[in-house]
C-alpha cells in the first residue's frame, strides 16, 4: 500500500509572497548548511598547499583586499553577465517548446497478454485506482474483488 505524500507541493495556490518567504527561508538554509562544511573545506584546501591563495591571486589577506575590490566586483560582474547570457539562450531556445510527447493509449487486449492475465482482469486494473493482487502458490495472479 502506497501511503499520499505528507507534504503537498501546489506552488500554483501559493502567493508571490509566500513563495518569496520559502525562497528566503531555503536560501537562509542552504547559507547555513554551506558554512558547516567550511571548516573541512578549509583543511583540506590547507592540506593542499592553497593556505596562501589571497596571496597568489593578489588578493593579499581576505579582509585587507579592499584595495583589490574593483578586481572582485569585475570578476563577479562577468560571471553574472555569462550566467544571464546562458539563461537568456536557453530561454530563447526552449521557451513555448514541449518536448515531451503523449503516451499512446493501450487497448485492454494489449494489455492482458503482456500482464498475462485475463481481459477482466486487466479491465478491472484499468478502471480502479488502487488494486491489490495477489498470487498463488503456483504463480498465477488473481485480482481482489472490492479494488482496494
Amino acid at each position: 500500500m502506497k501511503a499520499e505524500p505528507l507534504i503537498i507541493n501546489r506552488p500554483e495556490r501559493q502567493k508571490p509572497l509566500q513563495r518569496a518567504t520559502f525562497a528566503l527561508i531555503t536560501m537562509i538554509a542552504w547559507t547555513f548548511w554551506v558554512s558547516l562544511w567550511l571548516p573541512l573545506l578549509t583543511l583540506i584546501a590547507w592540506l593542499l598547499g592553497l593556505q596562501d591563495i589571497y596571496i597568489k591571486l593578489g588578493l593579499g589577506h581576505p579582509f585587507q583586499a579592499v584595495e583589490n575590490f574593483d578586481l572582485v566586483l569585475g570578476v563577479a560582474c562577468v560571471c553574472a553577465l555569462s550566467l544571464g547570457a546562458w539563461a537568456f539562450y536557453n530561454r530563447m531556445r526552449f521557451a513555448g517548446k514541449q518536448r515531451r510527447h503523449a503516451n499512446r493509449v493501450i487497448d485492454v487486449h494489449e494489455m492482458a497478454p503482456a500482464l498475462a492475465a485475463s481481459v477482466d482482469t486487466a479491465s478491472q486494473l484499468r478502471v480502479s485506482r488502487r488494486s491489490t493482487i495477489y498470487f498463488t502458490e503456483h504463480g498465477s495472479m488473481f485480482l481482489n474483488a472490492d479494488g482496494s
